[in-house]
Formats: structure tokens, sequence, C-alpha cells
């Protein structure tokens, strides 16, 4: 039995079950090169159908991260709870203005094709074009795959939050688990779930509803600060370590922690209930001072002390919460998903300062993983079948020999095939250069975690500043996350606890940060991948190598890709890449390209 799962949202993406496993998952910018694009995700249904050899007549059910009636109804409840303030959001849809997505009052979808930017909303346009589209999406698909024939399938609209929910909990390989989803909001208002997983089922125990969104009070923040909401909220994780303890006692008023793990956002200080746009109130900017300009190349002490406070507030909620679904189950062991589960800092601590003793999250959390996620809350938690096994990570398209060296050959690139690969790359990284990494199949969702890889010394201080200014083209206070082979993960971290996607922060040992300075952040920490051999062994080779060579067994680990472009996901991606960037070489497939004269 085939299940197709849809995502259409910020970072659009399709995933393909048969018999419960998990064939592909890939999200749609890999393939059209536009990043968190939010159309509809034709290509990636294209390589799923391609990946399992089928054709869309094939398909038994068709699931789908969202629901038009509960959106309907949460929407029009909300407007007039808020009313006469949310009347505004009406305006360009009844005015003639141009529709546009939002993120707040209602989620919903932009239309096919179309970039905006993440900051623009019109709630009642917007929410009209998703509803259009959720009954329209056999049409969708037959026009978008251009298929003529009949077809089967069976459609279902899933919960979004019950979505994430089995992302994390059927993917897990835990029989039983207490469930944390939590994001920006989802078809029926919801931000936040919490529940439990057994077997095959998905139990809700508590709902949190908008307004009260910990991602758009994330995202608010992250747009006061002068980045893009939804989009750059990990740069704002990277930016609060060098602010200081300046602003968490105010921002302790923005959410207000109940007993019993409830909580609720302060609506004085914010304007997204009532506009639909990531925006503060006047309070937050009489309190805090003007917003930051967006693009403005320097960011004062000011705005890192508020990316502080925000993200102290937001670790601070999360554990509040985490320890109350802790008492609530009894349980162990916790599954995260959700937009904001992104937020690896939080993520470090839930499992380091609650009683949780074991923790998962899929690699995609945000909306992308709601394709595979929908999928499998079909799959398992309605027909029965069995629970995906298995690789959950290492799920996008790969290219054979034949193909790699036929771009090789067209490129003009010089290129040879060394006797090892992963022994050539650990060498040269060894002696100080940066190499792009690009083997097997692509990983999901925003981390590189090993086969669309760039990698650098962890011992070379200048690998982080040449990686942000010359490769990345990106902010000098981002951080470079460490790969560690798990066998000596706790000789450098605080745990040796697994996280193999990236998703865990660790404190770096103080005895060890000298010796690793590329991977060490301003405040003793890194956000750690652990590898272990089984999932993936040439990469496990390629640090098991570069530790032969210099004691040290881990590696500078970020995503191929240069800055504002999607991970590379084709051999040609990535030799673009490689050309327009200042990598010293890149190993892909089994053959080696140098640049500037290099062996």
């Amino acid at each position: 039995m085939y299940i197709l799962g849809i995502s259409r949202h910020h970072d659009s993406a399709a995933a393909l079950l048969k018999d419960g496993q998990i064939v592909a998952l890939a999200e749609e910018e890999r393939f059209n090169r536009q990043k968190h694009f939010d159309g509809f995700p034709t290509r990636a249904i294209q390589f799923c159908l391609n990946q399992a050899g089928i054709g869309l007549g094939d398909i038994d059910h068709v699931a789908y991260f969202w629901q038009r009636w509960p959106e309907i109804v949460h929407g029009l409840r909300h407007f007039v709870r808020y009313a006469p303030g949310t009347f505004a959001v009406f305006k360009s849809a009844a005015g003639g203005g141009t529709p546009t997505r939002p993120k707040g009052l209602v989620a919903t979808l932009a239309s096919d094709g179309e970039q905006r930017h993440p900051d623009d909303y019109d709630v009642g346009g917007a929410m009209l074009l998703h509803i259009k589209r959720t009954f329209t999406l056999r049409q969708t698909l037959k026009e978008a795959l251009r298929y003529t024939g009949p077809l089967k399938f069976e459609i279902h609209l899933v919960d979004h939050h019950l979505a994430h929910a089995a992302s994390a909990y059927v993917s897990s390989p835990f029989d039983e688990a207490a469930i944390f989803s939590v994001d920006g909001v989802g078809s029926d208002g919801t931000c936040t779930l919490l529940g439990v997983g057994r077997g095959n089922s998905i139990q809700e125990l508590r709902r949190v509803k908008f307004p009260h969104s910990l991602g758009a009070l994330y995202s608010t923040v992250t747009g006061y600060l002068g980045f893009n909401p939804t989009r750059d909220e990990g740069k704002v994780m990277g930016l609060a370590p060098y602010g200081m303890d300046r602003y968490v006692g105010q921002f302790k008023q923005l959410v207000r922690l109940g007993p019993d793990g409830t909580y609720e956002l302060d609506l004085s200080w914010f304007n997204h209930h009532l506009t639909g746009k990531h925006a503060v109130s006047q309070k937050f900017l009489d309190t805090f001072g003007p917003a930051r300009q967006r693009g403005q190349a320097q960011i004062d002490q000011h705005y890192a002390d508020v990316a502080f406070a925000l993200q102290r507030t937001l670790e601070e909620t999360g554990l509040h919460i985490a320890r109350w679904l802790h008492s609530a189950t009894g349980l162990r062991k916790i599954c995260l998903a959700g937009g904001v589960a992104l937020n690896s800092v939080m993520n470090g601590r839930i499992l380091l300062e609650t009683p949780f003793e074991h923790f998962f999250a899929p690699p995609a959390c945000s909306d992308a993983g709601t394709a595979v996620g929908a999928a499998q809350y079909v799959s398992t938690c309605k027909l029965g079948l069995p629970r995906s096994e298995g690789d959950y990570v290492y799920l996008g398209p790969e290219f054979s020999e034949t193909e790699i060296e036929s771009v090789l050959r067209d490129s003009g690139l010089a290129y040879h095939r060394p006797a090892d690969i992963a022994a050539l790359a650990a060498q040269q990284i060894a002696s100080g250069r940066i190499i792009g990494w690009f083997q097997g199949r692509m990983e999901a969702g925003p981390r590189a975690l090993g086969n669309r890889s760039i990698l650098a010394d962890p011992r070379d201080p200048e690998s982080k500043s040449r990686l942000n200014e010359k490769i990345k083209h990106r902010e000098p206070f981002r951080p470079f996350a460490p790969s560690v082979l798990l066998e000596r993960a706790g000789e450098y971290f605080v745990s040796d606890y697994p996280s193999p996607v990236m998703l865990l922060v660790y404190d770096v040992l103080g005895e060890r940060r000298a010796e690793v300075p590329a991977i060490t952040h301003v405040d003793g920490t890194a956000r750690v991948q652990t590898v272990v051999r089984a999932e993936n062994p040439e990469y496990w080779k390629v640090i098991k190598s570069f530790e032969a060579l210099t004691g040290v067994p881990m590696l500078v680990n970020t995503s191929f890709n240069d800055n504002e472009e999607p991970i590379v996901c084709a051999p040609e991606d990535a030799i673009r890449c490689f050309r327009k960037t200042d990598l010293d070489g890149l190993a892909i497939g089994p053959f080696w390209v140098a640049k500037n004269g290099q062996p």
C-alpha cells in the first residue's frame, strides 16, 4: 500500500510510504532552488514516485497536512473574539489588496510559485485561497504531474499538529513516549500539542491555541531584531549567546507560566493576534526601543541582549511544559516536533534538566516534516500498518557514479578517482583545507548530516571566520557544528547521549574548548551531531580517518550551500557552489576535484 504525504506551506515537501515504511522524503526547495518554497511540491512528489518506480495511479492514499473546516471555525472565532482590532485583516481581501500568506491568525498558502516576503500577510484572502485548494487537491495533483489516467486514492486531511506528532513518534524507536509538538499555528489554531504515543496510537492530553504561540513569540521578536520571521530564527538562536542578562526579567512579563505546565502570552506586548503579522506592540517598542532595521550590517549590543532574553524565555517555557508533561505521563521518553523543536538549545536543556531520560526528534521538525508525518498518521494511526522503521534521515535523491562523472566531464573541471575518497578527504581537511562533501542520498531537514556537507578542521580557529566570510557569506556571529564519533562524544561534551540529527546542544568540556575552537560557540556550547558507522558508513570513515591523523574524532560540519540558498541536491548544484565559493576541494561520489592547482 502506497501513501503519499504532502506539505504545502513554507518548506513545501513530499513523502512516500510503502506498507508503513518510508520510501522517500524531500523538500521542493532542493529541486527548484528557491529556499523555503511555499508552492505545490511538484518535483518532490515526482521524485517520491520515481524512487518507488510507480505512478500517481498506484497511490492508495494521499495525506495532506491541513484541515479546512477547523481552519474556518478557528479563524471566525478568533476574528470575533478580538474584534474590532481584527477587522483590519480583511481590508486587502475585500479592497483589492494583494493576497499574501498569513502566519498567525490562520496559517495558509501563497499562490503557486509566488515567493513573498515572509512578514507579509493577508489573512482573509489567503485563507480563502487555502480552503479552495484543499477542495481541488485531486485535480491539482493530476495537473501538476500531467497525469491523465484513472486515480484510486483516498484523500485524508490530517490535523497539522497530529502530523507533526506522528513525524516524531512513529519514526522513533520508542514503544511509548510523551509527545511535545510546538510551532507557530496549526489548522485549528493549535500552537502546542501535548500527548502520548502508545503502540499505533497517539492520545492527546492538551492543546494550546493561538494567539498563545511560542512560535509566534520567537518569530515576532526575530522580526523586531531585523531578521526575517519564520526563516531566521536560527540566526537569533546563534546571536543570543552574545547577549547579556539585561532584559530577562522584563521578558518574563511576555509569557506567563501557570500551574500544571500552562502558559499564555501577555498580548499587550504583541500585535500578531490583531494584524496577522509578526509585529510587536507599541508597548514593546516603548520598553525595548525601536526595531533594528532589516539588512543593517551592525548588530548593537542592545539587540543581542534582547535575543538573549528571548532565547532564555523560550527555554524556560519549554522546560516548564516538559516538566508537567513528565509528571502527567510518568514516562521517561519524549518526542519533539514542530518548527520550535529546531531550537536545539531548548532541546538540550529538556533532555539534561528534566526527568526525561530519552529524546527523539526527526530531522525535518518544521512543516516539511508534516509531509511524512501526515502519511505516517494515516498509515499507522488510522490504517494500523506497521510503524516506520530504519532510515528516517537519508531519504532524498542519490546519483550514480556514471551520472556524477558525466556532470564532471561536462563542467570542464579537472578531477580524478582516488583509491579511497574518505581517506583523501580526511587528509585534505587535516592539512587545513575546507571541502565540499557530496555522497549518497540527500538528508531530510535543514541540517547537513554528512551527505551534503561542507567539512573543515575543528582545531583551526580560522575555520569559523573563513567559512562565514568566504564560503557561506553569512553573519560572523553564527556558529558551526561538530560531527563527532558517538563512542568518543563523552570525551568532549557534557553528554554523550546520541544526537544523530543535530538537534541537541551540549556544553563543550572546559578542558577541551581550546582544542576544538572552530566548533565551540562563544558561550562554550556546540550543536552536536553524533555519527555511528551503521547509519552512515562513508561519513563515519572520513571522521575516523581524520581521528587517525590528528587524534581528534570530529569535523566541523555545515550545510553544503551558499547563504540564502537551499542545500545542494544534484551534482550540478554542488559544482556550482564549489565554483562560486572559496572551497578548496570537492569530494563528489568517488571523485576528487581540487581548486587552484592543489592536488
